[in-house]
């Protein structure tokens, strides 16, 4: 007898693309000021295995939590040297993800990010189109 195993996660969460060649810590600092956010770098990076190339990529995670209100904001690097986060997402540098309603809506949160000179594109993705998504559970 076969079983097959379904892994139902819930991807509650929006995600947006983002497009600029600064680094990691300064489209951070833009993120925070436009978005009146407190990201701030963690310790750990997203491991991803890719299967193709047989080797990980490591990709750097800025994050905020507010406990009380369930919220949380996540700033991830898409593109490293040795692959990316979400393939699909080739001109994507940077992913913004954010879980929970309150901070902004979306519109302002893509008309916001668009004010920074550096970012060149913003754009929201649809998580559940993404053939990679597993990769955004962590």
């Amino acid at each position: 007898m076969k079983y097959l195993l379904e892994d139902d996660f819930e991807y509650d969460f929006s995600l947006y693309g983002i497009s600029s060649h600064e680094k990691d810590y300064r489209v951070c600092w833009a993120v925070n000021k436009v978005l009146e956010l407190s990201l701030t770098k963690q310790n750990e990076k997203i491991e991803v295995f890719h299967k193709r190339q047989n080797r990980y990529s490591y990709h750097s995670l800025f994050s905020e939590f507010d406990f009380d209100k369930e919220e949380e904001v996540h700033l991830i690097s898409n593109r490293t040297k040795t692959g990316y986060l979400i393939p699909e997402q080739k001109h994507a540098d940077y992913l913004l993800m954010v879980k929970g309603d309150a901070i902004l809506d979306k519109t302002e949160i893509i008309q916001k990010l668009r004010q920074i000179h550096f970012i060149l594109m913003c754009f929201e993705i649809e998580v559940s189109l993404l053939k990679s998504k597993d990769n955004l559970m962590f």
